[in-house]
């Protein structure tokens, strides 16, 4: 069995300066599973770690609303119906798009190139997503406010937190959709090969 080629690649102007040796033919058989991928020093560990820190977020806010939003009648206050309109419309918003984010690869790049492509779009995917998902969660803070009413927020959470997993976190299972969304033109995008090469190094001279 021949072992796997290792090729070059920039992954654009988010790891402006590194380089990582993209570990082409590995697939979603070679994952090896989120908790262990977090201490395995590769692409995909980092960012799984990245996105974890990131879902922490919306719990902190939950955990400050009651200090910051002042009930009126009541513990939860009484909202008025349309204050969960913009909620309902962000959570169907983030469920019919970003399960499109992102669009298809071109077909017919060279390797190293497709990777690259990948990578990118994968990054910008994610970032998407997280942004339709956490918009959800952020936008029922200030109707809380206004309608003086934590059971706003609260429906905002329980409608925008799941969307997070969802469509967010690199499982391995969300990756794979991701990667038939960017193969959907006949593309090869190589994304498993960038996700699990190895990270690469912080250092000095990446800032300059």
């Amino acid at each position: 069995m021949t072992p796997p080629q290792f090729s070059m690649y920039s992954p654009g102007s988010g790891e402006s300066g590194r380089e990582v040796d993209a570990v082409f033919g590995a697939g979603r058989g070679d994952d090896p599973g989120f908790r262990a991928s977090i201490t395995s020093g590769t692409v995909l560990g980092r960012m799984r770690t990245m996105m974890l820190v990131l879902l922490t977020a919306p719990v902190l806010i939950a955990a400050i609303t009651p200090l910051i939003v002042r009930d009126g009648q009541g513990r939860l206050g009484a909202a008025p119906w349309w204050c969960y309109l913009p909620v309902a419309a962000g959570a169907l918003l983030a469920v019919l798009v970003g399960p499109r984010v992102p669009r298809p690869m071109a077909p017919g790049q060279e390797p190293a190139q497709a990777v690259q492509s990948a990578m990118v779009a994968f990054r910008q995917a994610v970032l998407q997503r997280f942004a339709l998902a956490e918009a959800v969660i952020l936008i029922g803070l200030p109707l809380a406010m206004v309608a003086h009413s934590e059971t706003v927020f609260a429906v905002a959470f329980v409608l925008g937190y799941p969307l997070l997993f969802w469509l967010v976190l690199p499982t391995t299972g969300t990756i794979e959709r991701i990667r038939l969304r960017l193969e959907a033109a006949g593309a090869e995008s190589h994304l498993w090969a960038g996700l699990l090469a190895p990270a690469p190094a912080r250092s000095a001279s990446s800032g300059g």
